[in-house]
């Protein structure tokens, strides 16, 4: 718990150490996110830090995704739990002001299912809902967040 709070510390420090995440085949998360400032002087912009997990729920920092897009692909690791770091970071144009907020969640993909974040900013409120679906049988359900406190990888 220590290393995952000191990791977070780290990337949300405005330190330079974030790396590109890399993506592992296939792809079976799709994170679609609309960020909004709330105002035309001030920009926000969103990421994605994911963090691999042991057996005792000790994370390991892998990389980062930014939400620079609509909607972004990547592959998580079948059956191996993993804790996504949805970061949120304002700035504004006039103030030099900056503000951050994050959301975490424990994700342990089921090989053959597919993941689909909803991640969605706007006027300082941040909603993030998972969604998992089995292409085989065509059924989905939304699937709560799991805090890192209460892993059970």
């Amino acid at each position: 718990m220590r290393a995952a709070l000191a990791a977070l510390v780290v990337l949300f420090g405005g330190c330079s150490s974030l790396k590109p995440y890399p993506s592992v085949a296939p792809e079976n998360v799709v994170v679609k996110s609309a960020l909004e400032s709330g105002s035309i002087l001030s920009s926000m912009r969103g990421s994605v830090h994911i963090h691999e997990l042991d057996a005792s729920c000790h994370s390991s920092y892998v990389g980062t995704v930014k939400l620079d897009r609509p909607s972004v692909a990547l592959g998580l690791p079948a059956e191996r739990a993993s804790y996504l770091v949805f970061a949120f970071d304002g700035a504004s144009f006039l103030g030099g002001t900056s503000s951050s907020t994050s959301a975490g969640t424990v994700l342990k993909p089921r090989a053959g299912f597919r993941y689909e974040f909803a991640v969605t900013y706007k006027d300082n409120i941040y909603n993030v809902v998972l969604r998992e679906s089995d292409p085989r049988r065509g059924a989905s359900r939304e699937v709560p967040r799991q805090e890192l406190r209460g892993c059970s990888a």
